[in-house]
């Protein structure tokens, strides 16, 4: 009987283990972003595990910044930001090619 409770108990473990697994890779995400000084550019948009809600925007030198859906960065924005801050700035090419301020975000 008693190893009957503990497969019962298995799927409540498990959800718990992947709901700790992610909040752990966000927090290391989240303490690299605000350690490192950005100069780079947005290669890519992925979608990640929050279904929508939020997307996870790769830098070329590999720093990962996650966004809300409203926020809505592209590939080839410019990402300008200083070590030890969450505060970062957009720059978004014109039509002529130029990087022009685009907007600033507050990720604390």
């Amino acid at each position: 009987m008693r190893i009957k409770s503990i497969w019962k108990l298995l799927p409540v473990v498990l959800i718990i283990g992947i709901i700790f697994f992610f909040e752990k890779k966000s927090s290391l995400e989240r303490e690299k972003f605000k350690e490192s000084a950005i100069n780079s550019y947005i290669v890519k948009k992925k979608s990640n595990w929050t279904g929508g809600r939020s997307y996870d925007y790769l830098t070329k030198n590999g720093i990962v910044i996650t966004l809300l859906n409203k926020y809505s960065l592209v590939m080839g924005d410019s990402v300008s930001k200083q070590n030890d801050t969450f505060k970062f700035k957009i720059y978004r090419k014109d039509s002529l090619g130029n990087y022009k301020y685009y907007n600033s975000y507050d990720l604390e």
